[in-house]
């Protein structure tokens, strides 16, 4: 009976395959939707220490940063989905800001493409892709760290892209805030990282759901 029952545990234990198509991954990806939905319009208020620059040299002291998670989650659905299925929570995301509610951070609608912010989203597609293609089963230190860092600036290279060209066609003049944006990267990878690793165990159990039941069924005839 205890072997029979480890057989039926060890069909459902991610092995590092490509996610399947089933009912499990689709409600998975739902879930992302939401869990980017709300990331969007959570903002978390951190408080660290900090190294600070006075007339005596370097003190300690603290620093106050106010995260919005968004980025984080994008890499955490390529990390529990890879990037076919996280393309997929992605576009659901875009149709839904551009014709059902205004998820966006700033709004919603076809119009919201003329929105400098517009670039980040197209930026999450292509994080979504790269990082997904790293990780894609081999959740290595080497692996995460990679696709934690070519995600983060693959959206802010969108980002700023985007920007720099909107500004072009609007005869407007783009000045982005550099020190601003290094500090956002910063603080992006760090949290992406942490949403990669807490991606890991939380893939092994969202596999029960996502484990397809013909897929099963073959390798149990195997």
């Amino acid at each position: 009976m205890n072997k029979r029952l480890t057989g039926e545990i060890k069909e459902f234990v991610y092995r590092g395959e490509a996610t399947p198509f089933s009912l499990g991954t689709l409600a998975v990806v739902l879930l992302c939707v939401v869990l980017l939905i709300v990331a969007t319009f959570t903002k978390i208020d951190i408080v660290h220490f900090w190294l600070i620059n006075e007339g005596n040299g370097l003190v300690s002291g603290t620093k106050a940063y106010q995260l919005v998670p968004q980025i984080p989650v994008v890499m955490l659905t390529a990390s529990l989905l890879g990037a076919r299925f996280g393309f997929l929570v992605m576009l659901i995301y875009l149709l839904v800001g551009f014709f059902l509610w205004p998820v966006f951070a700033f709004g919603g609608g076809v119009g919201y493409v003329k929105s400098y912010f517009f670039g980040y989203i197209l930026g999450f597609f292509a994080a979504i892709i790269f990082s997904g293609r790293i990780l894609s089963g081999r959740y290595t230190v080497k692996n995460m760290f990679f696709a934690a860092v070519i995600g983060v600036l693959s959206i802010h290279f969108c980002g700023i892209l985007y920007s720099v060209i909107l500004s072009i066609f609007n005869s407007s003049h783009y000045s982005p805030n550099f020190h601003l944006i290094f500090t956002n990267i910063a603080y992006d990878i760090v949290f992406s990282l942490f949403a990669i690793i807490i991606a890991k165990p939380l893939k092994y159990i969202l596999w029960i759901a996502m484990k397809n039941e013909k897929n099963r069924l073959r390798e149990k005839d195997v």
